[in-house]
């Protein structure tokens, strides 16, 4: 019998590997617990026989109490509860770990649980991860008959759902937990040194990797800015990291005993702190340098910073450690939105950035979106003129690819929403992210939101640019579910507030 399964949740992907189950299992072994780790994610790409539009299409369900299955993805879904039901007989486990990792994860985690003490499957449940201390998503809120705000994970408890809730850094919870010492506690360490993660029960070869396995590492958590769109201080607290040192040393250690030499990096962001972030890739160019044949590769989201505060010792550095495909958080064309953004940055300094990228032959991917409150029309012009300006870079490969993001929505524990007054930002309570106006740009609806991301598309087309990420058929299909399931609550919220 094992002391814990730590099990994930759809929404997810299945290009990339979800490393919180493998770092609390490490964290398990070390105080001599027995766990193991299963991600239902990919069990429900398998029954979609790896076809991913399927796959992506059938997560659609677990997006609202709105979207109806058709027959093929009925079968699929009672096929995989029947999956999930015979895998906890065959492994009996004292306590079932739920990692919620988004509001995406709220719909799955409260079937999953009916499914299990329907059958019951015996265990104590215990539940973390971000999306626990997100306020329960407003799209299925209605259909559980909750009215007043309350985080999910509260829920969870009070509803008598769960056993236990752990909140924030889960490296401590969760030994807390299995020893009966908390029923609910967050906890926000002031460091995360961990053991090397257990990643023994992930199944590599079923995963959808665009290439050979990106290994995750984690180097930092939180993240030194405050974008208005950003729940991550929220989750996290003020920004911390672990040493330049200890990261290298693990990167080595697992392409050295394991045999992995691609990394990627869960951090909110890779360049944080500039000392460390040095720090860390002179050790990897050295090891690098010293073995060509089993040079490291490593990606991870990277902050755009003004022109002079990165010096151009840190682009050759980058090239040496084998950083590459780095994402950064373009969001805007616009200086305008950027600044209501509170990006701390500029278009100018972007180009800035990708002109020494490209003098280091660095690739990089540009995350963007659209419909902004603050977006005006000119606003969303400019966004497109930028993308024509990056076309030599794309030309050049110093972009690989973008992505254009499901227009801007709105939060809860963002700095949008905890501004809302300031910003005149109303909501209609049946659909906070998308049903909302500010009436400080009151042409900025969600069908002018809806408008300008299908031009940007059309524009991405013409323009044969480089588009990956989320898949826009996701996108607009499940828009599509929302207008035609909530059109008169849709109808009714801007009439009353244009």
């Amino acid at each position: 019998m094992y002391d814990i399964i730590f099990c994930t949740l759809p929404v997810g992907w299945v290009h990339t590997l979800y490393p919180a189950p493998a770092i609390l299992k490490g964290v398990c072994n070390q105080h001599g617990f027995k766990s193991f780790t299963k991600d239902f994610n990919l069990e429900l790409y398998k029954l979609c026989d790896r076809d991913e539009s399927k796959y992506k299409e059938i997560q659609n369900y677990f997006m609202g109490p709105q979207y109806v299955l058709s027959k093929e993805q009925q079968h699929i879904l009672d096929q995989w509860y029947k999956n999930q039901i015979d895998f906890f007989k065959n492994n009996p486990t004292k306590h079932i770990g739920i990692s919620i990792f988004s509001v995406c994860t709220h719909k799955a985690t409260i079937e999953f649980i009916n499914l299990l003490k329907q059958n019951n499957i015996q265990g104590k449940i215990i539940a973390g991860g971000r999306g626990a201390k997100t306020p329960i998503w407003s799209s299925i809120s209605g259909d559980l008959k909750i009215d007043i705000p309350i985080d999910f994970g509260d829920f969870l408890l009070d509803a008598k759902l769960i056993d236990k809730l752990v909140i924030g850094d889960g490296e401590e919870g969760i030994i807390e937990a299995l020893q009966d010492q908390i029923i609910k506690k967050e906890y926000l360490l002031d460091s995360f040194d961990y053991p090397i993660p257990d990643y023994s029960n992930y199944e590599f070869e079923n995963y959808s990797f665009p290439d050979n396995v990106a290994f995750p590492i984690t180097g930092s958590r939180g993240c030194v800015r405050n974008c208005d769109f950003c729940d991550i201080r929220k989750h996290f607290g003020r920004y911390k990291f672990r040493s330049g040192i200890d990261v290298a040393n693990e990167m080595i250690h697992i392409a050295e005993t394991l045999g992995y030499k691609k990394f990627e990096f869960t951090d909110s962001l890779v360049n944080g702190s500039l000392k460390t972030f040095e720090e860390f890739m002179t050790i990897i160019a050295e090891y690098n340098n010293k073995n060509p044949e089993k040079k490291l590769q490593w990606s991870g989201q990277y902050i755009c910073r003004p022109e002079k505060q990165q010096k151009e010792r840190v682009y050759k550095l980058i090239a040496e450690s084998g950083g590459e495909g780095l994402s950064i958080g373009a969001e805007s064309g616009s200086n305008h939105v950027l600044e209501h953004m509170n990006k701390k940055t500029t278009v100018e300094s972007l180009f800035a950035e990708l002109r020494m990228f490209e003098k280091y032959n660095i690739t990089c991917v540009l995350q963007t979106f659209l419909g902004h409150w603050s977006e005006t029309f000119d606003d969303f012009v400019e966004h497109c003129e930028m993308f024509v300006n990056l076309l030599p870079y794309v030309h050049s490969g110093t972009i690989s690819y973008f992505t254009l993001g499901e227009p801007f929505g709105l939060l809860e524990g963002t700095p949008s929403y905890e501004h809302r007054d300031k910003n005149q930002l109303v909501f209609a309570k049946e659909n906070i992210g998308e049903i909302w106006l500010s009436k400080k740009n009151p042409d900025n609806t969600l069908k002018e939101r809806i408008y300008r991301r299908l031009i940007m598309e059309k524009l991405a087309g013409k323009l044969n640019l480089p588009i990956k990420g989320e898949g826009s058929y996701f996108i607009f299909s499940r828009l599509n579910t929302v207008i035609t399931t909530q059109r008169d609550i849709i109808n009714n919220f801007y009439e009353k507030h244009i």
